[in-house]
């Protein structure tokens, strides 16, 4: 094939001359993806000429179909904008406002606000399909209760039918997440570290200070890994021997008091920070405090220690039986639970649960001994 030659008159028009002394004239313009498209025009031999194929150029560009259709470029000027997820969650949350009670509101908001949001807001909900919603619920797997995982779902679920029932642009979609089936809560965590545990996985800790404080702030206040990365200093009242965390579920920052120990060694940790420098900063590549250090900084000084000392041999999605951050949270409500002179409803306040329901799936409690001596005696 012979060399296309570029008009020195017109843009986009090319012509090529044949081997039997013939002109074959054409031109060329940019599809959606910014790929040449080529346009054949005619033969000089047939009177078509530069000045005809740039005319025939202009009229495509400009409102002529090509062959039955429009060129790309064009359809990209007539698309209409789509609707992405935020658009219908906003009026969404609107209309659910006014039919819930304002803590499940807020719960659901923050659902999507930092769990679903990050991943979908600005997404065209028509390009939202199974295969990115299954990656999507994968990030929570290992680290999540199916119980939360199914909340988000539900959550996701729910705007997205809203949007199908009230916007006529999503009237005929389906939505992708009615293909994907919840998973039962069954595989709940049930693993509480002991009294003895808690002594070994300190005496390993022994060397690693951030590491060490950031477990006795977890066993010793039973706050979300989370709220607990991002306190600063000035959340240290002392003058009343609490520590308070920052709002994340509830929506409200809320106080724990500090047992002695554990009251000291903030502290002594503390004691060369300024009010706004967080309590567990970056040291790596430099110490930063004015910025908190990352759930997956802090978890990688801790988790490869609770795997080596607990979790070998159990898979990793075994929620029951592995040890993770969140068994701290657990270990706490569990062991004070125990105590008969607790009441309940303060362990409710302290873990910042919205509900009594949620405080007794965080606690494993064991018989009491008179209900137990019963049982074993039951048939004697």
């Amino acid at each position: 094939m012979s060399k296309r030659i570029k008009s020195k008159k017109y843009v986009g028009v090319y012509y090529r001359d044949l081997a039997n002394n013939d002109r074959v004239f054409e031109f060329t313009y940019k599809d959606i993806n910014g790929v040449k498209k080529w346009v054949k025009v005619g033969l000089a031999s047939h009177n078509i000429n530069e000045a005809y194929a740039n005319r025939k150029r202009i009229e495509t560009i400009s409102k002529i179909k090509l062959d039955g259709d429009e060129p790309d470029f064009i359809k990209k000027r007539k698309a209409v904008k789509k609707l992405i997820l935020n658009t219908v969650a906003v009026e969404y949350f609107k209309d659910y406002e006014t039919r819930s009670k304002p803590n499940i509101f807020k719960e659901s908001l923050f659902k999507y606000q930092n769990k679903i949001e990050p991943y979908f807001g600005n997404k065209a909900i028509d390009e939202i399909n199974k295969e990115s919603i299954d990656k999507w619920l994968n990030v929570f797997k290992g680290e999540y209760k199916q119980a939360s995982i199914n909340s988000y779902h539900a959550t996701f679920k729910a705007i997205i039918n809203f949007g199908i029932k009230e916007f006529k642009e999503l009237e005929n979609i389906a939505n992708p997440l009615s293909k994907i089936s919840i998973k039962d809560p069954q595989n709940e965590r049930e693993r509480v570290l002991s009294t003895n545990e808690i002594k070994h996985l300190f005496d390993c800790l022994i060397h690693k200070p951030k590491a060490y404080l950031y477990v006795c702030v977890a066993l010793g206040t039973g706050a979300r890994p989370q709220a607990i990365i991002t306190t600063q200093k000035k959340d240290l009242d002392i003058p009343n021997r609490t520590l308070t965390f920052p709002a994340l579920k509830k929506g409200k920052r809320y106080p724990v008091p500090l047992i002695e120990s554990l009251f000291q060694k903030l502290i002594e940790a503390t004691k060369d920070l300024k009010p706004d420098d967080y309590i567990f900063h970056p040291d790596n590549p430099k110490t930063d405090t004015t910025r908190p250090i990352t759930y997956e900084g802090m978890k990688g000084q801790i988790q490869p220690l609770l795997d080596d000392l607990f979790n070998r041999g159990f898979d990793r999605n075994d929620r029951k039986h592995r040890v993770t951050f969140y068994t701290f949270r657990h270990t706490f409500a569990t062991h004070l639970v125990k105590n008969s002179n607790v009441n309940i409803l303060d362990v409710k306040k302290l873990m910042s649960h919205s509900r009594l329901q949620m405080t007794e799936r965080y606690t494993k409690v064991e018989l009491h001994k008179g209900t137990q001596d019963a049982l074993n005696n039951l048939y004697s």
